[in-house]
């Protein structure tokens, strides 16, 4: 009986935890959920195809396509009336509540970490190389914050990946540790240090918050390179940064935070592919710039400034070592087509708005899952 096989279908997704989770709009089915929620109707589904054309990632939105649609629609207006001027009452969370959230039409890399992230734009720098090879197809923000340590790290989540963004980045790079590192007998261990079993916790309350986000990105776990404790102790005297007799940090103690950071990488990636079946993926890769940089002869002299950061040849290996990562570990590759606007080649360059506005329209069915080809 058909009350029968929707009572089954009702049931297997409860077992699955697979129920819209909007909180009450239109959209809604009125009726309630066994989890307790005020909508019945299976989430919708996506599929994003990989190079070979075939389905790699598939799973499902928080909501359902009536409720989706709905959000759109209030987002929509919201978005007119801003532009006028006017923001209705009630409109404080048309955009994501986080301070430092960037909202975009593009997909969004967000560079994740301390002074090494910091100065990812400088001179061979992979920030600056990631830019250059997403060009529209995705904006990379820069979030490097120089003297950040881990527990840092968590107090920015909140306003650098709000969990109410509508389209939360599709990749996160995650670099922390350089700091974390420093010596328990510094002065500057009540500033930056952290110890160690903390440090791996704080990693997992970043990956935790990213993977809450509706879809979850792509992250990158990067280690802390290794460092030139002896050249870093002259930089931190020319420059007054403290008056600790010996070296602030050690590379067998960068090491095992190197290690640590690996550690956390790999269980989260078994934990998500254990589950990928009920969830949205959450694809996590770790990658050890630690042991790839300390197996490069005169390493302390040519891949660092500083003793600590990355020089220019430092840089350009790193980024060869993040980009091989994206394409062979979380198969995040850009093709030559854009996919923020169409190709000049095929503008009607007499009618150019119609030629781009027909592109919008079906880049907007596509994202409200009414069709995955561009």
């Amino acid at each position: 009986a058909p009350g029968a096989s929707r009572a089954a279908a009702v049931e297997r997704r409860a077992e699955m935890d697979v129920f819209c989770r909007c909180a009450g709009c239109h959209g809604c089915s009125g009726v309630r959920n066994p989890l307790g929620g005020p909508c019945d109707k299976e989430p919708q589904r996506y599929k994003i195809k990989g190079k070979s054309g075939k389905p790699d990632r598939e799973g499902f939105r928080a909501y359902c396509k009536p409720c989706l649609r709905k959000q759109e629609q209030a987002r929509a207006a919201r978005s007119s009336a801003t532009e006028l001027g006017y923001v209705p009452a009630g409109s404080l969370r048309a955009r994501p509540a986080g301070h430092d959230h960037v909202p975009g039409n593009r997909p969004r890399i967000v560079l994740f970490g301390d002074s090494i992230t910091e100065q990812s734009f400088g001179d061979g720098g992979f920030g600056a190389a990631l830019a250059d090879k997403y060009r529209r197809h995705a904006d990379v923000l820069l979030r490097g914050y120089s003297g950040y340590n881990s527990r840092d790290a968590v107090a920015l989540l909140k306003h650098v990946f709000p969990l109410d963004d509508p389209t939360p980045p599709v990749l996160v790079t995650v670099c922390f540790g350089a700091n974390d590192a420093v010596k328990e007998t510094s002065a500057m261990a009540d500033v930056q240090g952290c110890p160690l079993a903390e440090y791996a916790e704080n990693l997992r309350a970043i990956l935790n918050h990213l993977a809450r986000l509706d879809p979850p990105p792509r992250v990158l776990v990067m280690t802390p390179p290794p460092v030139n404790a002896q050249r870093w102790k002259r930089t931190c005297d020319e420059n007054q940064y403290h008056d600790d007799p010996t070296p602030d940090r050690d590379l067998n103690r960068t090491g095992r935070y190197a290690h640590a950071a690996l550690g956390v990488a790999r269980a989260f990636a078994s934990k998500a592919k254990a589950g990928a079946e009920n969830r949205d993926p959450f694809d996590v890769a770790g990658l050890n710039l630690f042991d790839k940089l300390l197996g490069v002869d005169g390493w302390e002299e040519t891949l660092l400034s500083d003793g600590l950061h990355l020089s220019k040849d430092g840089y350009e290996l790193v980024t060869s070592l993040i980009v091989d990562a994206l394409e062979r570990t979380l198969d995040l590759e850009a093709d030559e087509n854009p996919s923020d606007f169409p190709s000049f080649l095929d503008v009607d360059h007499q009618t150019p708005s119609a030629s781009v506005d027909a592109f919008v329209a079906k880049k907007m069915r596509a994202a409200r899952g009414e069709e995955f080809e561009m």
